[in-house]
């Protein structure tokens, strides 16, 4: 099918082969229609489990529905729901427990991309029987992660670059947002701060055709209307901003408590001694148990959102519930049952914003709105705190509601929560905690991914200015005026560093003529001061820029610790970094090229510069890209290498035989290997000729 699809494109005109945008733009509404039919059939799905536990049409009522039933069925039913996850958890679907999110971001970031299109069918069921059986969980997460899975499965199937397959995964978790929320301009957002964190142009355009793809296929079957129905009422009052800033610093600390509960009951759930696959039925024993006297945890819990917005519910219950479904949803997926955590923070945040709105109307009658439009903003702040993504929740907020009015309160209470969320939680959010927790620091967003591909040694300077501890000052101001840098290094009688000196403190003792005379180096030196070896990453590097707020950092002997061998520039860090930045964009470029029309090596570029393909002489082979030094040799640049892919490597594609990779300094060139290279043509026939 692959190479029937191959020839039908060899067949259209170049330059609708060679036009990358429209390409990807056609993908992009494959992939946002393939998603809204997803959401859709997930629904589909979730309410066919509905009726087979509940035994009725349960519809968005689940809440009306479970009062009418006796005490022992709410028990019985999680339970039950839980048994029948078992087997999965057990036999074939051990990764479909937790929450879904946290896997597409490691599979992003550590596997190109690539999901097993399994994951969506093992996804899609697991996570339908946990809801449909009343689990205290979304329907997001799953969605998102079933959207993305469809947009990796689309990627492989194109044979995409790891550049284009990011973007495609991105593609499918905005549909499956979109399809969700009826917000196309959320999903979107939602992908891109949270899934992505790229806001680059290339990635925005189709994720955003393929959120309105799929938000158009969702309004299709199932109508335009937003999840929740809620128009909030006009403030009363300026004073009222001071109670969403209150509200705010609340959802901040609940979002904190929610993120420590749900991950302390993980932990405590892993040292219960019984079968991992028999855990979710005592999980749902406890919901069921809690729902003997609070249904409202049963699932999403959107009916009970809904009675918050309106302002139905009383205080104290509006109190008790923010509580109980931190303690619910925790039970749930700590057990192994699937579902996302999205919905659940919406209902946390309804209630906690409607209870903290109740007590400032009581207060306050005259000065406050009906508590509904602080649930609204409840909800905001709470996804803003656990997720840490204000952006992407204000805009779902104001494409739910459609009124401007709200959004002022709506953003003081998101952004006060995020921060200080994010104080609490040491930077991290609900999904990185997770990643963290197994190890798996991804730093969010391509940054110090780039920096953590270069070494110290890629950047240093061999040449160090040393003074010694006794060296007067008015020598240092002559130094400082003859040869001015930003640091200067100090060095004991065995040379190795004592200090450092920063040019800024000379100057500042500049002004004063009666030091000059009496002071000396070791009297205005920086004693704490950090040092670097050449084989570090300059992520590292970045951070120590950072904490000690230097220009200049020393490079140490490895074999003579604390002897100077070169220095490091905050700037040269920076350049190098930009260089990389553009490199990685053009390498998936390259790669988008090869993969299209793999027997084409050369590719004309612009006057006079050319991008080849050509295999790796036989004296490259064993020898690192530094070692080589191609670029200093030759005066072109490597800016990919293509391998054969060993198929037993983790993640790898059953059908994939090569991979496209940006070079790093010491990766090893091997038999085999092709390099690509990009450079004027009198270079590249230099290189050729070699």
């Amino acid at each position: 099918m692959r190479d029937k699809l191959k020839d039908i494109f060899s067949a259209i005109p170049s330059r609708f082969i060679w036009s990358e945008s429209r390409l990807i733009l056609i993908v992009a509404v494959v992939i946002g229609v393939l998603g809204g039919l997803g959401a859709v059939g997930f629904r589909w799905l979730i309410d066919v489990v509905k009726l087979i536990f509940f035994h009725g049409d349960t519809g968005d009522n689940l809440l009306s529905y479970a009062w009418s039933l006796p005490w022992w069925q709410r028990v019985l039913i999680p339970t039950a729901g839980g048994l029948v996850l078992a087997p999965m958890l057990r036999y074939f679907a051990k990764e479909t427990k937790g929450h879904g999110v946290p896997e597409v971001m490691e599979s992003i970031v550590l596997h190109g991309g690539k999901i097993n299109p399994r994951t969506m069918f093992t996804r899609a069921l697991a996570s339908a029987i946990t809801l449909g059986s009343g689990g205290s969980v979304g329907r997001e997460g799953p969605i998102v992660q079933i959207g993305s899975a469809l947009g990796s499965t689309v990627g492989q199937f194109l044979r995409a670059s790891e550049g284009r397959m990011k973007t495609l995964v991105g593609c499918g978790a905005a549909a499956g947002m979109a399809a969700t929320f009826n917000a196309p301009l959320g999903g979107a957002l939602f992908a891109i701060e949270v899934i992505l964190g790229d806001f680059g142009l290339a990635q925005v355009t189709p994720i955003i055709i393929s959120s309105v793809a799929a938000t158009v296929v969702s309004r299709h079957f199932l109508g335009d209307f937003p999840s929740f129905e809620f128009h909030p009422p006009p403030m009363v009052s300026h004073y009222e901003y001071l109670f969403y800033a209150v509200l705010g610093l609340a959802a901040g600390a609940l979002a904190w408590f929610f993120v420590s509960v749900l991950y302390r009951s993980e932990d405590a759930f892993e040292k219960i001694p019984l079968p991992m696959w028999i855990k979710p039925a005592f999980g749902g024993l406890a919901v069921g148990i809690i729902a003997i006297w609070f249904p409202h945890v049963f699932s999403s819990g959107y009916e009970a959102i809904n009675q918050a917005l309106d302002s139905q519910l009383p205080l104290m219950l509006l109190a008790v519930l923010v509580l109980i479904k931190v303690l619910a949803t925790s039970l749930t997926i700590a057990s192994g049952g699937s579902g996302g955590v999205f919905a659940p923070a919406l209902f946390q945040g309804a209630m906690l914003g409607g209870a903290v709105g109740a007590l400032f109307n009581l207060a306050f009658p005259d000065l406050t709105a009906p508590y509904g439009s602080y649930a609204l903003a409840g909800m905001g702040a709470m996804i803003a705190g656990t997720m840490q993504a204000p952006i992407t929740v204000i805009l779902i907020i104001f494409e739910l509601t459609g009124d401007y009015r709200i959004i002022l309160p709506v953003m003081t209470a998101c952004i006060l929560s995020a921060l200080l969320s994010h104080w609490l939680l040491g930077g991290e959010s609900i999904y990185t905690r997770k990643l963290i927790r197994r190890g798996l620091n991804l730093y969010r967003g391509r940054d110090l991914n780039v920096l953590r591909g270069l070494k110290v040694s890629d950047v240093m300077t061999n040449e160090v200015t040393t003074v010694e501890e006794g060296e007067p000052l008015s020598t240092l101001i002559r130094r400082a005026i003859t040869h001015p840098q930003h640091t200067y290094v100090q060095v004991d009688e065995r040379g190795k560093i004592s200090g450092l000196i920063p040019l800024q403190k000379i100057l500042e003792l500049m002004r004063d003529d009666n030091l000059r005379d009496i002071l000396v180096a070791q009297d205005v030196a920086q004693l704490e001061f950090p040092v670097l070896s050449a084989d570090e990453t300059l992520d590292e590097v970045i951070r120590r820029f950072g904490d000690h707020g230097l220009e200049e950092v020393p490079v140490v002997d490895p074999e003579n610790p604390g002897v100077p061998v070169g220095v490091v520039r905050h700037n040269d860090v920076m350049q190098a970094y930009r260089r990389a930045f553009i490199q990685q964009d053009m390498s998936g470029f390259v790669a988008d090229s090869l993969v299209r029309d793999p027997d084409r090596k050369t590719v004309e570029l612009v006057d006079g510069y050319r991008m080849v393909e050509v295999e790796a002489p036989w004296n490259f082979r064993g020898k690192t890209i530094r070692e080589l030094d191609i670029s200093r040799r030759f005066g072109v640049q490597v800016i990919l290498i293509r391998k054969k892919r060993d198929n037993g490597q983790a993640g790898a594609a059953a059908n994939d035989e090569e991979m496209h990779f940006v070079p790093r300094g010491d990766d090893v060139i091997e038999e085999g290997d092709v390099l690509v290279l990009v450079g004027d043509s009198r270079h590249l026939k230099k290189f050729m000729s070699f």
